[in-house]
């Protein structure tokens, strides 16, 4: 196992990815096996305006969501201590980041599927055919953006494991 005390020169690192890839599940375990402070910004824009992210969108609209995340991302690059931050999925394309990005794919039936088995409705989801426009438009992105390029398929603990050795100081 990798020391997790010889990351402490990374101070952000950032989860990216169409909804339903995995972020926040990954997120969470990935930050207890390195020491770090998790922040899910879907989540912590919900408790900070008291309304789940669809009902933002559905009240305020996309917009005020989108200036929402900017400004959670400003805040975030303020905090000196080592985190790993779960973007929603939209995040990226809209607030640039600062700090070690890394991008999870899956291919798109997979996400289709996971996303018609969860609960939590996403605002942006409407139908196959938007989605997968939507996730055509967003997957060169995401992949453009980031450190590390990552098949989701795996496990929460062997994602975390493969993010920590491509982030571990090369000898």
């Amino acid at each position: 196992m990798l020391d997790p005390l010889s990351f402490n020169k990374i101070y952000k690192i950032w989860l990216i990815g169409f909804m339903g890839c995995g972020k926040s599940t990954l997120g969470a375990v990935l930050a207890k096996a390195l020491g770090y402070k998790f922040l899910d910004t879907d989540l912590q824009i919900s408790a900070q305006e008291g309304f789940s992210v669809a009902q933002i969108f559905k009240e305020k609209g996309e917009h005020y969501f989108r200036d929402l995340e900017k400004s959670l991302v400003a805040q975030i690059e303020q905090v000196p201590s080592p985190l790993v931050i779960a973007t929603g999925g939209g995040l990226p394309l809209h607030a640039p980041l600062q700090g070690t990005i890394i991008h999870l794919h899956l291919d798109f039936e997979s996400l289709y599927i996971r996303l018609l088995n969860d609960p939590n409705p996403r605002p942006l989801f409407k139908d196959k055919e938007s989605l997968f426009t939507l996730y055509q438009q967003r997957a060169p992105l995401y992949e453009r953006m980031a450190a590390l390029n990552l098949d989701a398929q795996g496990t929460p603990k062997d994602l975390a494991l493969q993010i920590m050795g491509f982030l571990a100081p090369k000898a």
